[in-house]
């Protein structure tokens, strides 16, 4: 049985790994990592951030429109 993926599943995947493995690197030798890694980390921290706003952004607007459904 072959499994195929999407390349944007493919790079999704990787990305996770790659963020995984540096987060490790992180905890056990910080001075190891590369200034391009630093920059990694801290580009998918931020997007982490933005993410989480946005969704909590969705579920308070999602919130508000169910409380009016009922109210009418």
């Amino acid at each position: 049985v072959k499994v195929y993926m999407a390349k944007v599943e493919r790079n999704s995947t990787a990305s996770e790994w790659d963020h995984l493995v540096l987060r490790d690197k992180l905890e056990a030798n910080p001075y190891s990592l590369t200034q391009d890694e630093l920059g990694k980390l801290k580009a998918n921290d931020a997007l982490g951030t933005k993410v989480q706003g946005l969704l909590k952004d969705v579920l308070v607007q999602k919130a508000l429109n169910n409380s009016f459904r009922y109210k009418l």
